[in-house]
């Protein structure tokens, strides 16, 4: 399994933040009692993507691998806590986990072989204190 190469994690994160901009410009109806996992949800996508606009003006692979490896990690971070503190959150109606499932997640096996290997450091999945088989890759 090879490591993509920059242009191809470089669209995979452009999507990313195309789809975090949807988000933004597409919330007209939000229930006040959905605001807390909103607000969950909105600070989660700024630190997964908070260095993205750095990244990718330095053209740096292996910064770009960096950061697609934590955007990833993140990303399914933010699924399990949804899933496990506001599965009944809605914006427009639309589950917030569906949302998030609508996140580019091409390359993240690859960014985790990645991540192993110039590391030495294994990422376990089973870390979380429930495992969901929907979120496996």
């Amino acid at each position: 399994m090879a490591t993509p190469d920059y242009q191809t994690l470089k669209d995979e994160l452009l999507l990313a933040l195309d789809t975090h901009i949807d988000i933004l410009k597409d919330a007209s109806y939000i229930q006040a009692e959905h605001l807390d996992g909103i607000m969950f949800m909105m600070r989660s996508f700024g630190f997964m993507l908070d260095r993205a606009p750095k990244v990718l003006a330095a053209e740096d692979p292996e910064e770009m691998n960096y950061q697609m490896f934590q955007y990833y990690s993140l990303l399914t971070e933010l699924k399990y806590n949804l899933t496990l503190n506001f599965p009944y959150a809605k914006i427009n109606d639309t589950p917030l986990l569906d949302i998030v499932d609508s996140f580019p997640t091409t390359y993240e096996k690859e960014m985790k072989s990645w991540w192993e290997a110039t590391t030495g450091l294994q990422v376990c999945e089973t870390k979380q204190t429930i495992e969901i088989k929907e979120f496996e890759y």
